[in-house]
């Protein structure tokens, strides 16, 4: 069935379009002026022979579906736990927050633990790639906010296979072992190690971006050149982060095509008048910059500053987001180590910040608030950007015809109102008429 969503403020890649509908089946078919709409439903309610079933925005904006590069954990799980319904778990609490399409994020831990996530989310994009080829089309009930629900088929996987309702996971987010442990932040320093391609050799199918402090190879220099020869060709982002890499350093590897910056001035060398450092270095180029927008990491007229150099174009909203996203204040938990969240802000017990408890909507709705920028900016951060370092844009990201129909509907303030994933309603706010 086709269906057009009308009486909505459609976000394009540098307008906001009115007066007009957005047809879609699992894929995003065209925009069609509203009249049309309107004939259709004086005759047959048919579209080129399909029905139509209206869905009324009334007058919210209706964007491309979310995309969350880099978020370790929410709604109580993470990336990193054991249990087999964690992912999934993840999936539909962010589908609740518009996002359609996320990267798990690991943590710095010893091998084995990462390699069991690496399975974890392999399997599961393997069991998303599965549900997408079949006739299935779950719809969220209306208002559901609850339980993920999920129907057991029979499998040989040491995972259950299961109905997959809420974001789609693109893959991995490796942040860590690969850092400098001066910079670790909240990861554990005793399991850093250099960077050695081999070690994520048999994952490159699922790791879409790898985080490296160039400075720990400094001595040698071929190996760094190889390991971020290797990543490229793999298709992986290849991003600076958790890095006590100096201006110069941070220029070479940049030039080498290292073109992307994990959360801009957290866990990095700082700007400094006489030692630019990373930072100096990723505002002073064309990199892709993360920022986490929740007024914590970093203040109001920093993200000024940041959005007046680096433009909308180089720019992605991420949460870096904690399994204490979306859960009361109290004791939480990240890689192994006990973190105290209080008024919604999480430190580890040396009052070090540890990831954040921010939705990817509410950091929209901080950046847009702390800097002006228009809607479609404010959306092309956590969509269009995204896709396009992914090598995606052509299936996710957009409105464009043939894209999939990943589909985020919010209000003036971001709150969300409905999320499609490939046509199919995963999440409805009840609370919100």
């Amino acid at each position: 069935m086709v269906q057009a969503i009308i009486n909505g403020r459609l976000v394009l890649e540098n307008k906001v379009l009115e007066g007009c509908a957005l047809l879609f089946d699992t894929k995003i078919r065209g925009i069609v002026s509203r009249e049309t709409i309107d004939r259709i439903g004086e005759t047959t309610c048919c579209w080129k022979g399909k029905p139509v079933q209206l869905v009324d925005a009334q007058n919210a904006y209706v964007s491309p579906g979310f995309i969350n590069l880099h978020i370790h954990g929410c709604a109580g799980v993470d990336t990193m736990d054991t249990e087999e319904d964690t992912l999934r778990k993840m999936s539909y609490f962010q589908a609740q927050t518009g996002v359609t399409s996320f990267l798990p994020t690991t943590m710095t831990a010893d091998w084995p633990a990462v390699y069991r996530a690496l399975e974890r989310i392999r399997h599961e994009m393997a069991v998303l790639k599965k549900y997408r080829s079949s006739d299935r089309s779950p719809d969220a009930k209306e208002g559901n906010t609850g339980t993920f629900q999920m129907a057991h088929e029979s499998t040989d996987s040491p995972y259950s296979d299961r109905e997959f309702v809420g974001a789609k996971i693109l893959g991995a987010y490796l942040e860590g072992p690969f850092i400098n442990a001066a910079f670790k932040g909240a990861q554990k320093a005793e399991a850093v190690v250099p960077a050695d391609f081999e070690k994520i050799a048999a994952y490159t199918d699922v790791i879409k971006a790898v985080v490296i402090a160039p400075e720990t190879l400094k001595d040698d220099e071929k190996r760094l050149t190889a390991f971020l020869n290797q990543c490229r060709a793999c298709g992986m982002i290849v991003s600076l982060g958790h890095s006590a890499a100096t201006y110069e350093e941070s220029i070479r590897t940049i030039k080498q095509g290292a073109k992307h910056v994990t959360h801009l001035f957290n866990a990095m060398s700082g700007i400094h008048h006489r030692a630019p450092g990373l930072a100096g270095a990723a505002l002073q180029t064309d990199t892709v910059c993360e920022l986490i927008a929740d007024n914590i990491h970093v203040h109001p007229a920093m993200q000024q500053l940041i959005y007046k150099l680096k433009g909308a174009a180089n720019l992605e909203l991420i949460t870096d987001s904690l399994r204490a996203c979306g859960m009361p204040d109290g004791i939480s938990e990240l890689g192994g180590q006990t973190v105290y969240v209080k008024n919604g802000v999480a430190r580890l017990k040396n009052d070090v910040l540890a990831g954040s408890t921010i939705t990817l909507n509410q950091a929209m709705a901080n950046f847009q608030k702390n800097t002006g920028a228009p809607v479609p900016e404010v959306v092309q951060m956590v969509t269009g950007n995204q896709a396009q370092e992914l090598g995606l844009f052509e299936k996710i990201g957009s409105l464009r015809p043939g894209a999939a129909a990943d589909i985020t509907i919010f209000n003036d303030d971001f709150t969300i109102l409905k999320t499609f994933v490939e046509g199919n309603l995963v999440y409805k706010n009840s609370a919100v008429e």
